[in-house]
């Protein structure tokens, strides 16, 4: 078998999805312990909470910075591919609440 990755672009493309896949997987953690909160005794579950909600943000930041890192190694605009993200989010809210008006967008 040949091998797939053998440019510098290549590389880079992995790398920087590897990285996003990593900082989701704990952003996916951080959530599962938000979620389990509740399951705790109620001693200092704010705290927890808040703390909870700084690493979440952190993760978030790191998945944005992959982004535009990816973005930079396709020469793509980020500030385009945001504004298309919000475009595409308001079509697709738009065919979900044609397909199921009673329901709300998420």
């Amino acid at each position: 078998m040949p091998k797939m990755i053998v440019t510098d672009i290549h590389e880079r493309l992995v790398v920087c999805y590897m990285m996003a896949t990593r900082q989701l997987t704990k952003l996916s953690d951080t959530f599962f312990h938000i979620i389990r909160l509740h399951t705790r005794k109620p001693h200092n579950s704010a705290n927890h909470f808040n703390g909870y909600r700084a690493y979440a943000q952190t993760e978030i930041a790191d998945i944005i910075t992959q982004l535009k890192k990816m973005c930079a190694v396709l020469n793509l605009s980020f500030s385009e591919t945001c504004e298309l993200a919000d475009k595409r989010d308001k079509e697709k809210e738009a065919e979900f609440k044609k397909k199921y008006p009673n329901d709300a967008w998420v």
